[in-house]
């Protein structure tokens, strides 16, 4: 896959297309996709900028995936899980980013206000602005990092467990200490999947990666975890899954 940088829309600008789209329907907002705005442009710092033809494969991948979950019909909470998976995998593996562009928040803010302007609006009705410009929630930019960290396929789970659901992704990927570090974050969810694999009953996975990230996070001030092997790194986290299910309260 080759890799593109992508334009940034200034944040000034990003706020005028929000108040200009506020009292726009779904279906309306489809017609304000665009490919490009004259406010945004790629980083001047050398890489190929991504092509039009690039966007609009983009554009109409991400609008497939919203009509085969049902576009613009609302959303249950169930149906907004299994999109948020689908989308993260897909803008994973199709944009050809690198974390240093995916970390900039123009570059969200023109995806998610340019050239999809009706997708974040249909998964987060209430329109916050911060699920609409580009900063660590956005409705776009959240589920790419979710991917990097913890995918590429975020519907993908061992036999006999489920994929993550949105808390579990919050306690991982809103941990700074915890999402920029992939492989800890990935023990993290291995070690809830194999308590899920042997008779944790799903309904208390929530609560077990509840007590199980501020564990993680604390053994960071006395434990280098990169240095770990895959074995050692699983079986300090089996030993705090251990703690947790041994609370009285869970």
């Amino acid at each position: 896959m080759s890799i593109y940088i992508y334009p940034r829309l200034p944040r000034d600008v990003a706020h005028r297309i929000i108040a200009e789209l506020a009292d726009k329907g779904l279906t309306e907002l489809v017609g304000y996709g665009a490919l490009s705005h004259p406010s945004a442009a790629p980083a001047a710092v050398g890489g190929i900028p991504v092509p039009q033809q690039e966007l609009q494969r983009i554009q109409d991948g991400l609008r497939e995936i919203a009509s085969r979950y049902g576009f613009p019909s609302k959303l249950d909470q169930r149906s907004q899980q299994n999109l948020d998976r689908t989308l993260g995998t897909y803008l994973y593996k199709e944009l050809g980013i690198v974390p240093g562009d995916a970390a900039v928040e123009g570059v969200w803010s023109f995806l998610t206000l340019v050239l999809v302007p009706e997708l974040a609006p249909w998964r987060f009705p209430q329109r916050a602005e911060n699920r609409l410009i580009g900063v660590p929630r956005n409705a776009l930019r959240r589920l790419w990092w979710r991917a990097w960290a913890l995918g590429p396929d975020l519907n993908a789970a061992p036999g006999g467990c489920s994929p993550l659901g949105e808390d579990e992704f919050v306690q991982i990927m809103e941990r700074s200490g915890l999402s920029g570090n992939r492989k800890a974050a990935r023990a993290a969810r291995d070690a809830v999947w194999r308590a899920e694999a042997n008779g944790l009953l799903p309904i208390l996975r929530t609560e077990l990666m509840r007590g199980l990230i501020p564990r993680v996070l604390a053994a960071r001030s006395h434990v280098v975890l990169d240095i770990l092997s895959d074995d050692e790194l699983a079986a300090l986290l089996d030993g705090y899954v251990r703690q947790v299910l041994e609370r009285p309260r869970l």
